[in-house]
């Protein structure tokens, strides 16, 4: 350990821990729901008192990012605060219309900050969060977290992000970052030496997050006073009536809602809270009608109307799907599932893009368009399916036979091959989407690539892959909502990219006079490709990354320890574009 190094641009001495600490938590509660977005932790505080050099300090000093770069975030709040709507609202008691307009100044700030930090050239694949600020000694600091841009577009969301004034979580994952917010504002609002972190679990974390999601989007159907109902659903879902399992869709939209066709309507209607009842009524939804709610109370039978408007999100459902799973969904899109009281973000939706890639690189010649057709056939199925895509399927239906029903190669129709994975057993296609056997029932030994957590489909698809066979692609469907694309390859990369990251971390960590800011991002690249590099890549990075160990070592108290670059076994000439 060296002799410690000073803060330059200093809030408090323990703000490079908190922000590891958010940063953890932060990252392993989005793993949690099922979101992988890269997620990164900044601090950032605007001087509020006293004589500092710096009137805008960043956590961390090193990184990419330096406070002339965020020198105008007063000045645009200030803009943001002088055209808000709320800004020439008055309220009567004094102190209330004092702090109401301080945290709309406050929320302007932040997106002010947001603003900054997306209109940064090097961050234009990255989204942005920031939080309301807390007076930390000098300085109001807000904690920004960013994730991948194109990851949480792919999140199930919807638009709204206010009504009639009130926040609402766009998705899961919206809400768990603003409730980690909130936990790290109230953290760093506790009296004492600064080192506050988040003590909550993620798990904990995310029901929270989960009640406040559902809570703010039911603002969008008109109720107001839904904090119970994700406690409601699972209360629903768990309920069996006569040994069944609960099944069936609640629709969530005011009784005068145009979009809703009310089929049937009860003289009395039963409260939500009711859950026996409740429950009860579930059982005389189906394919022709829909239980409908206000989300206060049940109010009858019906339907959403074939012209109701997406856009203007005022209509939700619920669907029970099995015993103790719930879905939450917007126009047929499920935003939440809920599986055990345990929520997470939706699975259920094809990779189609990974599929395409897949299968151009095993069967050039396959007919792409009726694979994936087949693909979005078997997702509709009720109970998980299996889709086996292989380069000899004639072959294969000949010899998994004995386990299988072999059948005159058929081009079947999307509705027939759903109904077909209600029968055990795989689906076995060719290059141009031709079926030749159902309920295939795949071979194989058991292999250390398999995942003991998972079910049998995973596994068996697994060892299948592993035994000799022909070339092919397995897409498993478990029961539990979670879709997997088998092989699951690295993408292909362009071999020139790999060679330049490479070259660029040579070029900054030899460097007469470090620059470690240069180092961290051209490392965070080179560990971005560590898959594609060779063993020789390797040796020359980590001979490289000693020396900046050593500086580390000597001029920082707090660092990150690398393992060693390694080259995988996997990598061929195969992943290269």
């Amino acid at each position: 350990m060296g002799e410690g190094r000073s803060i330059k641009q200093f809030m408090w001495a323990y703000q490079p821990h908190y922000r590891i600490a958010v940063a953890v938590r932060t990252e392993s509660t989005l793993e949690a729901i099922g979101f992988y977005g890269d997620p990164d932790v900044v601090l950032v505080g605007f001087k509020a008192a006293g004589d500092h050099q710096f009137d805008v300090c960043i956590e961390p000093e090193d990184g990419p990012y330096s406070p002339d770069e965020l020198a105008h975030v007063r000045k645009r709040a200030a803009e943001l605060y002088a055209s808000h709507p709320d800004r020439n609202m008055i309220h009567s008691v004094a102190h209330v219309h004092k702090q109401r307009h301080q945290e709309l100044r406050d929320r302007m700030r932040a997106r002010a900050l947001e603003e900054a930090f997306e209109a940064m050239p090097r961050e234009q694949g990255r989204r942005f969060f920031s939080s309301g600020s807390i007076r930390v000694g000098d300085y109001e600091v807000h904690t920004v977290i960013s994730v991948d841009k194109a990851a949480i577009k792919n999140v199930p969301q919807i638009k709204t992000e206010e009504r009639d004034r009130f926040h609402v979580h766009q998705s899961l994952v919206h809400a768990v970052i603003r409730e980690i917010f909130r936990r790290s504002v109230r953290a760093l609002y506790i009296p004492g030496d600064g080192s506050a972190y988040l003590p909550e679990s993620g798990d904990e974390i995310v029901r929270s997050a989960t009640e406040s999601m559902v809570r703010s989007m039911l603002y969008c159907a008109g109720f107001w006073f839904g904090g119970e109902n994700h406690l409601l659903m699972s209360g629903l879902s768990a309920l069996p009536y006569e040994g069944r399992p609960g099944a069936g869709r609640l629709i969530i939209a005011q009784q005068d809602d145009p979009a809703i066709e009310v089929f049937l309507r009860l003289k009395h209607p039963v409260k939500m809270r009711n859950v026996p009842a409740v429950r009860k009524l579930l059982e005389a939804s189906g394919s022709q009608s829909d239980l409908l709610s206000d989300g206060e109370s049940v109010y009858g039978l019906g339907v959403v109307k074939p012209d109701y408007d997406a856009d203007s999100e005022t209509v939700f459902s619920v669907s029970f799907t099995a015993r103790g799973v719930w879905e939450f969904s917007h126009a047929d899109e499920a935003l939440l599932i809920v599986r055990d009281g345990i929520p997470r973000l939706p699975t259920l939706v094809l990779d189609e893009e990974y599929l395409e890639d897949l299968v151009s690189r095993f069967f050039p010649e396959a007919d792409q368009d009726a694979l994936r057709e087949a693909a979005q056939a078997a997702g509709n199925h009720r109970h998980g399916a299996m889709l086996i895509i292989s380069g000899d399927a004639a072959a294969e239906a000949e010899r998994l036979s004995p386990q299988a029903w072999s059948i005159e190669p058929t081009r079947l129709t999307s509705q027939l091959l759903t109904q077909l994975t209600d029968m055990d057993g795989a689906m076995l296609v060719d290059l141009q989407g031709r079926c030749h056997a159902i309920g295939v029932i795949l071979d194989g030994t058991a292999h250390s690539r398999g995942d003991p957590a998972r079910g049998s489909r995973f596994n068996n698809a697994i060892r299948y892959l592993d035994s000799e066979r022909p070339p092919a692609i397995v897409i498993v469907y478990s029961s539990d909502g979670v879709i997997n694309i088998l092989p699951q390859l690295h993408p292909r990369v362009e071999k020139q990219i790999v060679m330049d990251a490479v070259e660029r971390y040579l070029a900054v960590a030899s460097a007469e006079s470090l620059n470690i800011k240069e180092c961290n991002e051209a490392w965070d690249a080179v560990k971005s490709f560590r898959f594609y590099l060779s063993g020789t890549q390797c040796e020359a990075l980590n001979d490289a990354r000693e020396r900046v160990d050593e500086w580390e070592e000597k001029n920082r108290n707090l660092r990150i320890i690398e393992s060693d670059l390694e080259p995988d076994p996997d990598m061929d000439d195969t992943y290269w574009i």
